[in-house]
């Protein structure tokens, strides 16, 4: 499996990913594991170490779903990852307790990370 670094901070060598990965809960378009945040795609998976993490929190967007008139607004929930050095990350969940489940893990993982959306802010 081939992975990117998705920040400037060193990640750790990709057998060592590549175990974390495997054993990270799947959480929709992402996964969770010991040492990041993972966001599989078409030809390599993006690994956000945790250290690189500066805040995160769980969104509800409306996206209409249907065809032509019919279209009725579903909510999905998607995690967004803020970086130290000022990017983002966006992953759709499985369902809100997936959400929920990240969230505490992070926390667990990495006291010091914000948590929850701030009003005005990110």
């Amino acid at each position: 499996m081939k992975f990117k670094n998705g920040t400037s901070l060193p990640a750790p060598d990709g057998e060592t990913l590549t175990r974390d990965y495997e054993q990270a809960r799947n959480l929709g378009q992402m996964r969770l594991g010991q040492l990041g945040l993972y966001f599989p795609r078409l030809t390599q998976t993006v690994c956000l170490p945790l250290a690189a993490l500066a805040h995160v929190y769980l969104r509800l967007e409306d996206l209409p779903v249907g065809m032509g008139c019919r279209r009725v607004p579903v909510g999905q929930y998607f995690l967004m990852a803020v970086l130290r050095n000022g990017g983002s990350y966006k992953a759709a969940l499985t369902d809100r307790t997936c959400g929920d489940w990240a969230l505490e893990q992070l926390h667990t993982l990495v006291p010091e990370l914000r948590t929850g959306w701030v009003p005005g802010r990110d």
